[in-house]
């Protein structure tokens, strides 16, 4: 059963005449860019007072806090309200994507400072400078990270000091925080993902109208749309990636159709039958069904483990089915560490960092029952590809420890790609193991 995606949408700004008559309004504009077929997406007119239930907030999937022409760091009532929701949001552990005054309110929220824009104001097509070993490894971008992007700046604020906890990925020569990241549920952008060039002409052509640009500022902003773009299709997938995780890549889907596909490849022989639930998107089996399958394999996630949201509770809920039912479950990196949560052990971020890059891992050998997962023979240690920014803190007191690895390298980790220039990970090996868990051997230890 497939639940359906719900997102809200707080819009600090009213409807302009032309985003009315051409879109149908603001609330359209980013729909058009951020929705998808059979979502459900509300909107709620902070600027005018318009705010949803605190209880309903556990039903939505994602936010977008949109721009607006007032202030981020004023205390006007419906900011301070606007505020009090981020800090629920944060708590709950919601993806939320901040917009230009979205993206200052939040780092106002989370400790940062915001201010009157230090160079002056923008309202034009700027370039933004992405910084490329800040992305991963939450990666919204996909498989190739540009150098830089362009997006239709409109603001006369900024950022002035970033959040302890925040990520920067994109600066200018204007400003120094064009982009950050806070954790796995905040991303903030300066710019308007969601314009386009007419959307920036109509602006300028009402504030100029209203005295509070000169004609030569107008001259100036527009000439930057001549024979340029804003690069608006590669922000769709960005703001996408964030708000959906979306699980495949344009590489695996191109490549092997999928992960489903990759999974099954490694694990699956002829004549089974392989079922994909993804539960990132809320499919879950009904527990009814839980019987009929031999084993379950849990992947990983850009998510982390130690999250509340729904449809990781939900997993944990059916985990813990499983080991009532004593079915086989193979837990994979963030599977690995779901598995260790509902067993009572503890997980967080890894305490030395992130860690990407095909890695040695040592196996406990006089934990290992001869004969058992491994083979008749175990090997002393097994390379193995580490896609990971969390980890298993302490194990439950009922689990086996078989492998651990001692602190990588981290010139390595920051250039992953050069770790198997001459090597390849034991994949045949990792084969024989899981499948032997799965399919075979029922005793380990």
């Amino acid at each position: 059963m497939v639940e359906q995606k719900k997102y809200l949408l707080f819009l600090g700004v009213p409807d302009s005449e032309f985003a009315k008559k051409t879109y149908g309004g603001y609330h359209n504009v980013f729909v058009s860019l951020l929705g998808d077929e059979g979502e459900q997406w509300d909107s709620y007119r902070v600027v005018d007072g318009e705010f949803p239930d605190e209880k309903d907030l556990e039903k939505y999937d994602g936010f977008v806090i949109s721009g607006s022409s007032h202030d981020a760091f004023q205390d006007t009532d419906w900011i301070l309200k606007l505020c009090d929701i981020i800090k629920k949001l944060d708590e709950m552990k919601k993806k939320v994507l901040g917009v230009c005054f979205g993206h200052q309110l939040i780092a106002r929220v989370k400790g940062g400072k915001v201010g009157r824009a230090r160079k002056g104001p923008e309202l034009c097509l700027g370039n933004i400078t992405i910084l490329k070993d800040a992305v991963a490894p939450e990666n919204y971008f996909g498989e190739e990270v540009p150098t830089s992007l362009r997006i239709i700046k409109c603001h006369q604020d900024e950022v002035l000091e970033l959040p302890e906890s925040a990520k920067l990925l994109a600066y200018s020569s204007m400003y120094e925080v064009e982009m950050y990241s806070i954790e796995d549920n905040f991303l903030c952008i300066q710019g308007h993902p969601e314009y386009n060039r007419d959307i920036l002409i109509d602006i300028l052509d009402r504030v100029l109208a209203g005295g509070h640009i000169t004609e030569d500022f107008v001259k100036t902003s527009k000439a930057t749309l001549e024979n340029n773009e804003a690069d608006r299709q590669f922000w769709q997938k960005i703001c996408k990636n964030f708000l959906k995780a979306t699980c495949d890549s344009t590489f695996v889907k191109k490549t092997y159709g999928g992960y489903f596909n990759v999974f099954v490849s490694t694990f699956g022989e002829e004549g089974e039958q392989w079922d994909l639930f993804r539960v990132i998107d809320g499919e879950f089996p009904e527990e009814k069904d839980l019987d009929k399958y031999d084993g379950f394999i849990i992947s990983g996630s850009l998510h982390d483990a130690f999250g509340d949201d729904d449809w990781i509770i939900k997993l944990c809920s059916i985990c813990q089915k499983l080991d009532d039912m004593k079915k086989k479950v193979l837990g994979i990196c963030f599977g690995h560490q779901i598995l260790n949560r509902i067993k009572g052990g503890k997980i967080g971020r890894a305490r030395r960092g992130a860690d990407m890059g095909l890695r040695t891992i040592t196996i406990a050998k006089d934990s290992v029952k001869p004969g058992g997962y491994f083979g008749d023979k175990t090997p002393n240690s097994l390379a193995i590809i580490k896609c990971h920014q969390d980890e298993v803190w302490e194990l439950p007191e009922s689990a086996t420890l078989l492998a651990y690895s001692d602190k990588y390298n981290q010139d390595l980790a920051d250039k992953a790609k050069a770790t198997m220039e001459e090597a390849e990970p034991d994949r045949k090996q990792w084969q024989t193991l899981c499948k032997n868990f799965l399919k075979g051997k029922t005793d380990q230890i």
